[in-house]
């Protein structure tokens, strides 16, 4: 029975699993039916090579004493290049022939990791993420001598062909002598392999034996390294996924063939070759039957991708110089841990480590070393730490004979040590090849994480990646109020200095970020795209061309690209958008289309100066002229004239010299016509391959006017068009300037941005179902021009998105009909696969929705538990990924009490019938289209795994492994929290959500907050409300008779406030109301805790009609929006229902909150507004239309001025009388009492009339056309 579930799939139903398996079979021919020989192994290697090479590649290390090649399959992205930054992890079998077990799985691992990316999200992340190397065979000599279902094994074939134990043929202390060597080449070669690619993590496979060891390997006795605990954790990372090496329950025979002495391949790695590598053993058999094989695979795949994993923990960074080159072989040391790592090639390290805090230092020959106090290491997550190393002064301390320290200035002719430098140097201004450039970008967003992406628009026509660096702040998130720009280099690939220009250009806002004002500032606001080459194809034909002195006209060589097609013209007519396009103009099409450029520049060659597009309208004419003209100003270069400038009076699209085939328009027209960006080309030199010495002098011309061209995106109108009733932003509205054929559209949070002249403009702004609305707008010289536009419904039509709310709103009507709902439950596919599963059951079973569900399911993992295993978190909605203003958000959560088993297996079928469904019935469809629904079904999956099936009262796995109840251990300020605390904490701090549902068992009660004594909660009706809402469409909670025990209790409608069920501190559902604004209900599904799996079913047909009623509850919560008299949103404003609970609007002004039905009296107060009162009606069978609350501005700040200087007058004169009074009475004590009081009177009035921030009197003295936003000046 413990094998069984290894064997049957059980993802979800049969009909289900057959189909994925078919859909396998179609990409993995894999059939597990026998061992490969070397031969079946290298074709099989070679197949997959070729089969996936944009994400593996083959190549031998070595070879075996018999010659036979020692294959390493490499998978990655960018499997032929080195990337800066990405870890790089090993795993290694068949070290001994006889083992050859491990040999097959990782053959298996290739086949699993090259068919999954792309369909599997965890396997395409570690891809993606990771440098994985997998040397299946090292010993593929001994291998070919063993014999299948050999168990012990046998000498001749675990040794190599010189009858050598390779795992103990390395050096620990001394290098192996040239005799030795010439017996062990396969040692050598993995000795040099290690060595070449500084390792993170190994993985080193073995046989006969169930168990993992690590450093130090000594057969009398065991020795701890300086990184025991750390080994410990990595080694159950690989345990505890493995169902036989986790029992610890093996009982396999001692080996007869396993050599003695000191040392190991394990040893070696973490001593000399920077890494930290972990020995598994798989089976008792080295070599069991073939009929085995699909089993032992099952038995090792979650724990080989599970250790692959940990090489994302720690501490990771680059060491580099003062001028930002990395320095490799620098050395990183953890203070208290006595081992160091060194830095690769690229000055990159990767050092793992164990939650806590840490002093790091680096240090590297012939510079000050560096270090970092108190870096914090948190659990599952990786830390950022970068160094930067200075060189010593000239002035060198030197002790004298007496011991007293004396400084010398004498030159140092002795040569220092010889320092490597990084591939790619920084501020070296020549010409790169692809090769080049790709690492350069790849070095500097991964040096520079936090304002750098780095994305491939797409491919060109020979497969290069057309690469797209955006350097922002939260760079690839679209941001409320920064405008986006672009700037394109080798449109012709032998127009080389636009590629130059433009890498200088990454270089410089990356290192200038923080130091520099205006660097800096532009990098907060403005979101800016760099591709620095569109035509790589034609740029390496045109270099060669170049670096070999070619025959041929220069500028013809690399113009176009490899079809050679002028890419300049090959963008669509609008007229005739079926010409061909290339590869590379589809790429940047899209990617234009993807984004809301304002500006996008096109950085050219062969002639000098700014370039816009024919046939203009005048309102458009006189803004390229006047960003033309900015340029100019800004630029050194154009100081003196040349012949090949462009005149300033007439403009010209193109050049003269001889071009490829012509297939279309100019990326200037097609972007005036046909997209919301308005583009230029930038010629910068007359020479289309200028002299590399001369690069510097073009960069030091121009670099400040292309810092100019950038802040033009800001000197324009913006503004959001949003719908006059939610006040929500509108999609791709339309916004057109009156003059101009150019249109704009509005970003998906309503945004938009129109650069102007200065001027005077009406602008109108239109979307489907509303009515236009035009506004008029004078534009100045140097700010923005905030112009928001509230579109109001055209009664007349209706938008799609209008007409499917009201549909929804109709359905969630329908189904609030007594006895609907349960009709429709009744007539859903069922999943049908309760069963009580283990951890890692659990864990494959989510997996495999989120693999066959990839539309509307995401698997989060938010953390990990006392003993490492994975607290999962499934999301389900309609647009997974890409949080909705108007979705409302619900949290299934159970396993809180490891010993209530019944919940997550109910959750898990929830989830099933969910997915299931989706696309089969119109109404789950249509629900989780509009919701986003959050299920955790295990929160305490160590307490799970000590629980007993069948024990209805035992506290066994009540608590975590720590011996901690969880639901005690919600308090902020608990300096203590365990991991699976924290973990929940965090996902409930993100807030959002509109209700929580908690499952736990012992009883059968539905309870709500607060748990702690003597508190009462602010919304006590709501939260009655919901838990009887619950318990009302349970058969037999709203009875209220609960039975648990021999004395009968009696709980009316079978509802309790926690406190009077169990009264106790730091429980999840305080947390959540407190902290998380959101209403939790915890639900007791029945008096056992871990019923026979026989009840399960009986149970889920009890629960499901209440879990859909939770569901389709949020649904009908109260939402609205708060804006000012100008229709701009309001945030954090504060919504006070019946005078008790208070919700805060978000920083769009949208607020939401689940009421009982029935009336409520809504206060809406913000600072500096007058307070606002509304009366709202909830109704329990339908949907609640969102409401919109209109300030005005607080009148009341006039009042107190007046207040303030009737009152200073008043005083004056008493002041006077005072005086006059206590001088005649010759009574100086009291006058000076006197004047105090006054003074502190005056001081309170005045504090009093500034309390407003937007004062009436305040608001006359700015400028009509001035706006409260801070502006963008020009520099």
């Amino acid at each position: 029975m413990y094998i069984l579930w290894l064997i049957v799939p059980h993802i979800l139903t049969l009909p289900l699993q057959i189909l994925a398996l078919r859909r396998t079979n179609k990409v993995n021919e894999e059939t597990y039916r026998g061992y490969y020989n070397y031969a079946e192994m290298t074709d099989r290697l070679k197949g997959f090579s070729r089969k996936f090479p944009r994400i593996c590649s083959l190549a031998s290390i070595g070879q075996s004493v018999e010659d036979r090649e020692l294959w390493v399959m490499r998978i990655t992205s960018n499997p032929t290049q080195d990337v800066p930054g990405k870890p790089k992890v090993k795993y290694v079998g068949n070290i001994h022939g006889d083992e050859a077990l491990s040999r097959q799985v990782l053959v298996y691992l290739v086949e699993y990791l090259l068919t999954r990316y792309g369909r599997d999200v965890r396997v395409t992340e570690l891809v993606d993420r990771t440098d994985i190397y997998i040397l299946a065979s090292m010993n593929p000599d001994g291998f070919e001598r063993a014999l299948e279902g050999e168990c012990s094994g046998t000498t001749e074939a675990r040794d190599n062909a010189k009858n050598y134990d390779l795992n103990k043929s390395f050096p620990v202390q001394d290098e192996p002598s040239s005799e030795t060597a010439g017996d062990i080449p396969e040692v050598m070669a993995v000795i040099r392999w290690i060595q070449e690619r500084k390792f993170v993590l190994s993985g080193s496979l073995h046989g006969g034996s169930v168990m993992a060891s690590y450093p130090f390997e000594d057969d009398s006795s065991y020795t701890r390294s300086g990184d025991d605990a750390l080994f410990r954790n990595l080694a159950q990372a690989y345990i505890e996924n493995h169902p036989v090496m986790g029992t610890n329950n093996a009982d396999c025979p001692d080996d007869p063939n396993k050599s003695s002495g000191e040392g190991s391949m394990q040893d070696y790695n973490y001593l000399k070759g920077n890494c930290f590598e972990v020995s598994f053993e798989l089976s008792c058999c080295k070599y069991p039957p073939a009929s085995q094989l699909y089993t032992e695979w099952s038995n090792n795949r979650e724990a080989l991708l599970a250790f692959i994993q940990k090489a994302h923990i720690g501490v990771r960074g680059f060491v580099l110089n003062k001028s930002g080159l990395g320095l490799p072989d620098a050395t990183i040391s953890v203070s208290g841990i006595d081992h160091n790592i060194t830095t690769w090639k690229f000055g990159d390290y990767y050092r793992l480590l164990l939650p806590g805090k840490y002093d790091i230092t680096a240090s590297s020959p012939g510079y000050l070393s560096n270090t970092v106090m108190n870096v914090p290491v948190i659990d599952g997550r990786v830390m950022l730490v970068n160094f930067t190393l200075e060189e010593p002064l000239e002035e060198m301390l030197m002790l004298d004979t007496f011991g007293q320290p004396i400084i010398t200035h004498q030159d140092l002719n002795t040569p220092a040590p010889p320092i490597s430098k990084s591939p790619i140097q920084t501020l070296d201004f020549r010409y790169h090849t692809y090769d080049e450039l790709e690492t350069f970008l790849q070095l500097f967003s991964a040096v520079h994480p936090f304002i750098t992406s780095l994305k491939s628009a797409g491919r060109s026509v020979q497969d290069r990646n057309l690469y797209v660096m955006e350097i922002s702040t939260s760079p690839g998130v679209e941001q409320q109020g920064k405008p986006e720009v672009l700037f394109v280099g080798n449109l012709h690939g032998n127009e080389f200095i636009g590629c130059e220009i433009l890498l200088n250009l990454i270089e410089y806002l990356c290192r200038n970020y923080g130091k520099d004002p205006l660097v800096t500032r532009l990098v907060n606001s403005t979101r800016i795209h760099i591709m620095p080459s569109m035509n790589p194809d034609g740029y390496e034909l045109a270099l060669k061309a170049q670096k070999e002195q070619l025959s041929g006209d220069p500028s013809i060589i690399g113009h176009g690209n490899s079809h050679r097609v002028d890419l300049n013209t090959n963008f669509p007519e609008v007229s005739r958008s079926r010409n061909s396009v290339e590869a590379e103009t589809k790429a940047v099409i899209n990617w234009i289309k993807a984004h809301f450029f304002v500006l996008t520049a096109s950085i050219r060659g062969g002639f000098r100066g700014i370039v816009f597009p024919n046939s203009l309208d005048p309102v458009d004419e006189s803004m390229f002229k006047s960003v033309a003209d900015a340029y100019y100003m800004e630029s050194q270069a154009f100081q003196e004239p040349q012949t090949c400038d462009v005149p300033k009076t007439k403009q010209k699209r193109g050049l003269k010299h001889h071009r490829p085939v012509v297939r279309g328009t100019d990326i200037l027209t097609w972007a005036y016509r046909g997209s919301d960006t308005l583009a230029v080309n930038i010629g910068l030199s007359c020479e289309l391959l200028p002299p590399e010495k001369s690069l510097s002098v073009y960069w030091e011309k121009n670099h400040k006017a292309l810092l100019q061209f950038m802040q033009q995106v800001h000197l324009s109108v913006r503004g959001v068009v949003t719908d006059g009733n939610s006040g929500r932003g509108i999609a791709n509205a339309t916004v057109m300037v009156e003059g101009s054929k150019h249109l704009v559209r509005t970003s998906g949070t309503g945004q938009y941005w129109r650069p102007l002249a200065p001027g005077s403009y009406h602008i109108t702004a239109s979307a489907p179902g509303y009515t236009p609305v035009s506004v008029s707008v004078r534009v100045l010289e140097t700010r923005v021009e905030q112009v928001d536009i509230k579109l109001t419904r055209d009664v007349s039509q209706s938008s799609p998105e209008e007409g499917k709310q009201k549909d929804f709103e109709k359905l969630v009507e329908l189904l609030l009909v007594p006895g609907a709902l349960n009709q429709l439950v009744r007539s859903l596919l069922p999943a049908q696969t309760l069963q009580y599963r283990t951890y890692r059951e659990r864990s494959e079973f989510l997996r495999g929705l989120a693999f066959n569900f990839p539309r509307i399911t995401r698997l989060h993992s938010l953390g990990q538990s006392a003993e490492f295993r994975t607290l999962w978190a499934l999301e389900i909605s309609g647009n997974v990924g890409i949080p909705q203003l108007s979705e409302p958000k619900i949290r299934f959560v159970a396993g809180v009490h490891g010993n209530a088993a019944v919940g997550p297996e109910l959750l898990l079928e929830f989830a099933s019938v969910l997915c299931l469904n989706y696309g089969r019935n119109t109404a789950i469809t249509k629900l989780i289209d509009r919701s986003r629904i959050m299920i955790l079904p295990c929160v305490n999956p160590d307490g799970r795994e000590q629980a007993h099936e069948g024990l209805c009262s035992s506290s066994v796995g009540f608590a975590n492994a720590i011996g901690v109840d969880l639901d005690t251990n919600f308090l902020s300020s608990n300096a203590s929290v365990q991991p699976e605390t924290r973990a929940v904490m965090d996902l409930i701090s993100t807030g959002g959500f509109s209700l929580s549902v908690v499952l736990d068992g012992g009883s059968l009660v539905a309870t709500y907050p607060y748990d702690k004594s003597n508190q009462h909660a602010k919304n006590e009706e709501t939260l009655r409300y919901l838990a009887s809402l619950y318990a009302g469409n349970h058969p037999f909670m709203h009875l209220g008779n609960v039975g648990c025990s021999e004395k009968s209790v009696e709980i009316p409608g079978g509802i309790l406030k926690g406190a009077d069920f169990n009264a106790h501190t730091g429980s999840m559902k305080d947390f959540s109301l407190d902290v998380g604004v959101c209403p939790e209900i915890t639900v007791y599904t029945g008096c056992c805790m871990f019923p026979p799996d026989t009840q399960l079913f009986a149970m889920w047909m009890e629960n499901r009609l209440p879990l859909f009623r939770m569901l389709l509850e949020v649904h009908r919560r109260l939402s609205g929006v708060v804006r000012d008299s100008k229709g701009q949103p309001v945030p954090d404003a504060v919504i006070v229902v019946n005078g008790s609970l208070s919700v805060r609007a978000d920083s769009q002004g949208h607020f939401s909150a689940l009421v009982a039905p029935g009336t409520h009296q809504l206060q809406v107060q913000a600072h500096g507004y007058q307070q606002e009162l509304q009366q709202v009606i909830v109704s329990s069978d339908r949907v609640s239309s969102p409401i919109v609350i209109d300030f005005t501005a607080d009148s009341s700040p006039l009042s107190h001025v007046v207040l303030v200087i009737a009152t200073a007058t008043l005083m004056s004169v008493l002041i006077c009388a005072v005086l006059i009074w206590h001088l005649r009475s010759a009574k100086l004590s009291h006058i000076r009492d006197g004047l105090r009081w006054l003074r502190r009177k005056r001081d309170n009035l005045r504090m009093e009339a500034m309390a407003s921030e937007k004062s009436p009197l305040r608001q006359e003295l700015l400028d009509e056309s001035e706006s409260e936003d801070d502006p963008f000046f020009v520099e």
